[in-house]
């Protein structure tokens, strides 16, 4: 897809979206979404100005606005950012402003700058190249301060290479990227990212997709799995309080806390 159909996909999209949607395609895996907001919680704070990039529906970013100063969304779909006005003062999240823009007009449409942080929750994935996606890096650094921080959980194509070979190996089919979404090429973005920003932490979701994408699909077979089940919730809470880092390999979402240079 070019990047008027992406907007294009996801205007459309918002256009059926409802909050009581558990399960959306903004949000296919609920469980996945909390453990990346809870990484994410983890480095905000009451003196942050923080930007949201592909903001969706602000169903995450009403929670972010409770921990920071301000927060300001952007998505490049208008029905998304309709349904984040209307989300955020049923939360109680008067700090918060939503803006129609894409990653890739950031540096022009960013209010309050420099900021203190910004926020990428698997939207890099949805520009449709690599020179796109460098890009919308470039411009989240111009708009932070100097030391300022870049949360990112995106999608990684060698972790996905490896869970879908363990996949294989007990007979589940393998996990195809949609077509709207273009994962990260580690040779490609770690080498590119260290120009920018250094690499504080990185921190993974292995022990749940592990388990959410080879343990569940085989333990209720030959029914579906489904992203909002009891197993998948189990799992998440597992992987909170169990430390498995040799799980790393398989956690094709992978949470960067970047700082920059």
């Amino acid at each position: 897809m070019d990047l008027e159909q992406l907007r294009q996909h996801w205007q459309q999209i918002g256009k059926t979206l409802s909050f009581s949607d558990k399960v959306s395609p903004t949000s296919r895996d609920p469980f996945l979404g909390r453990l990346e907001e809870d990484y994410i919680l983890q480095y905000l704070n009451s003196d942050q100005k923080v930007l949201e990039v592909g903001c969706g529906d602000a169903a995450h970013t009403v929670g972010y606005a409770k921990r920071v100063k301000s927060i300001c969304g952007l998505d490049v779909a208008e029905s998304l950012i309709k349904l984040a006005r209307e989300r955020a003062p049923l939360a109680g999240a008067d700090n918060t402003e939503f803006i129609t823009a894409s990653v890739l007009d950031v540096n022009h449409v960013a209010p309050d700058r420099p900021l203190d942080c910004v926020i990428s929750q698997r939207c890099l994935i949805n520009l449709p190249d690599w020179k796109r996606q460098q890009e919308g890096i470039i411009k989240i650094h111009e708009v932070l301060k100097p030391g300022g921080l870049f949360l990112m959980t995106e999608g990684f194509v060698e972790e996905l290479d490896n869970l879908n070979r363990v996949r294989g190996l007990v007979n589940l089919p393998e996990i195809k990227v949609v077509s709207y979404n273009r994962n990260l090429l580690h040779h490609e973005f770690d080498p590119f990212i260290d120009e920018y920003f250094t690499v504080e932490a990185v921190h993974d979701y292995g022990f749940y997709l592990f388990l959410s994408r080879i343990y569940h699909p085989l333990a209720v077979v030959p029914e579906q799995p489904r992203h909002d089940s009891r197993l998948n919730e189990v799992a998440a809470l597992l992987s909170r309080l169990v430390p498995t880092p040799d799980m790393k390999q398989f956690s094709y979402n992978l949470f960067y806390v970047l700082r920059k240079k």
